[in-house]
Order: structure tokens, then C-alpha cells, then sequence
């Protein structure tokens, strides 16, 4: 006898199956991505210690990246050009830590209940607790340096307001007033994701939704994200549905394209160079963690 759950997924099979496919209306942004996402010009592999990469940040000198695992407080110096380790530096006892990034001469790193660790080069970690906790899963962190804040970007829970339901959402941290802000300070929707994406934004992303899909159109868990140096767009990776959005300061969606999963099977963190190349790191799963660098393609 046909369960219910079977009986909804005969049903959502057929939906996407026998469905409409992409939305036409999708919006003119006059965006073109300057990345060929399948193409990198460099891939590292990482040391075993870094097998479960959970982000990427640059140093404030611009000539190294911060990387960080999810396991221990201890954070990363990989050679820019070479993907080397040079140096690490502990700050903190083992936890579930998300994020790193550099604000100055200090580091900052995240852990999923959105506890916040600034790391002086010299001294002693300062924490800082937020309003968020486990459910809203804090997964990306990143310096929007015009604002002086934090992005903190949730892969869990988006709010308590109806508003935020079928939705991902990316809080602001006041590094002036050490505070987070109330509103999120960018919305994603969900069912524009699935629209970019080629798929259905309708029922049958909701029934995709209960199943949890990583292949579903509207899948979209941020796991990092980064400012581009060149032009200001935050670029939002999700490791839960495999895909990187671009969106404009204003929060508008300006891009979506799905991610190559035999080349990033787990994208965990994401930044950029001064020179605008686009670094992302992936989770080794069952071989190593990696880093693929893609070089800005010349504008026409």
C-alpha cells in the first residue's frame, strides 16, 4: 500500500517531470557573470586539517587566505598564489565555526549558533553573543566595508515573521555598536531561486520543499558569501541546492546559476582577491577539502 509521503512524491515527480520548466518573465538585470563557473584557472588541494573547510575569507594584507573547519578554533594562512599553508593560530576550544573573515587587523569568525569571535593579532579572543541561535544556522560571514558590518548569512531559520517563510535571509552586524540589527538586511526568496534556476516557483516548489531536495529548484541553503571588490554585488554561495546567487547592494537578484557538483561537492566558502579573482572552497566529503579559483573574464 502507497503511503502518503510515497504518494506525494509519485505526485511531485510528475509535477516536475510533465511541468512547466524556466519562468519567461525572469527580469533583464543587464547582468553578465565575469566567471566561467565550470572552468577554474587553478584548483588546490588542501591539507588533511582542512578536509572539512567550512569558509574563506582574505587577509588584510591581500596576499593570503583565511580558512577555518568546523571542528576547532583554529584559523588558516594559505598563500594566494599557491594555495601553500604558511601559518594557522588557535583562538578558541572546538566548536561549530562557519566563518572567517578579516576587519582590519583583526579576524572574525562565526559559528553556527551566530556567536561572533574577533581574533586580535596579538591578545586574547573577544566573543560576541547575537540574538540568533542553532535553528537559524549561521553558515557565511563577510566584511561589507562601506557599511562597517558583518553579514552574517543563515542557512536555518529566517525569522519569526510570516514574512520570512520560504525564505533565506542575511543579517547586518554593527561592528560600531557591537549589535545585530533587527531586519535582516537582504531576503532572498526562494521561489525566485527556482525560477532562475529553470524550475517550477509554484506548488510544486513547495512540495520540493517538504522533501527537502537538494536537487529541487528552490533549494538554497547560503553556506558563504562575499562582497566583490570591483563592483560591490554580494555573491551568495549555497551548498544546499549546489548554486551561486549575485545580488545588487539593494538586495535585487541579479544572477543564479546552478554549481558543478563533481567539481564543488560540498562549496563551503567563498571571497575575492583585490584583483576581483573568485576563490571557493569545497568540503572534501570522501577525498580532500579543495580550493578552485576562477580568474575575472575581460569585459567585451
Amino acid at each position: 500500500m502507497l503511503s502518503l509521503r510515497g504518494f506525494l512524491g509519485a505526485i511531485f515527480l510528475c509535477l516536475t517531470a510533465c511541468g512547466p520548466g524556466g519562468d519567461a518573465s525572469l527580469p533583464d538585470t543587464g547582468f553578465t557573470l565575469p566567471y566561467r563557473l565550470n572552468d577554474p584557472d587553478t584548483v588546490w588541494t588542501l591539507p588533511p586539517a582542512l578536509r572539512e573547510i567550512s569558509g574563506l575569507g582574505l587577509s588584510a594584507d591581500g596576499n593570503q587566505l583565511l580558512a577555518i573547519n568546523d571542528e576547532e578554533g583554529m584559523v588558516y594562512f594559505l598563500d594566494c598564489q599557491t594555495g601553500a599553508h604558511t601559518d594557522h593560530r588557535a583562538f578558541g576550544p572546538g566548536r561549530d565555526y562557519e566563518g572567517v573573515e578579516a576587519v582590519g587587523t583583526d579576524i572574525f569568525a562565526v559559528r553556527s549558533n551566530g556567536s561572533l569571535y574577533q581574533i586580535p593579532l596579538t591578545g586574547e579572543t573577544i566573543s560576541y553573543p547575537t540574538p540568533l541561535y542553532g535553528k537559524y544556522d549561521v553558515e557565511g560571514l563577510c566584511y561589507d566595508s562601506a557599511r562597517q558590518r558583518l553579514l552574517l548569512a543563515c542557512k536555518g531559520m529566517a525569522g519569526k515573521a510570516d514574512s520570512l517563510r520560504h525564505k533565506k535571509v542575511i543579517y547586518a552586524y554593527n561592528l560600531k555598536k557591537h549589535r545585530l540589527e533587527n531586519a535582516p538586511a537582504f531576503v532572498i526568496d526562494r521561489a525566485e531561486i527556482a525560477r532562475w534556476k529553470g524550475g517550477d516557483s509554484g506548488f510544486g516548489a513547495r512540495l520540493s520543499e517538504f522533501f527537502s531536495s537538494d536537487d529541487a529548484p528552490s533549494a538554497f541553503g547560503p553556506s558563504g558569501l562575499a562582497i566583490c571588490p570591483l563592483d560591490g554585488n554580494l555573491y551568495v554561495l549555497a551548498a544546499v541546492g549546489k548554486a551561486l546567487a549575485v545580488l545588487a547592494p539593494d538586495g535585487r537578484i541579479l544572477y543564479v546559476e546552478r554549481l558543478d557538483p563533481e567539481l564543488l561537492p560540498q562549496p563551503e566558502g567563498i571571497c575575492f582577491d583585490r584583483e576581483g579573482r573568485l576563490y571557493i572552497c569545497t568540503e572534501g566529503k570522501k577525498a580532500d577539502g579543495r580550493i578552485v579559483r576562477f580568474s575575472r573574464l575581460s569585459a567585451h
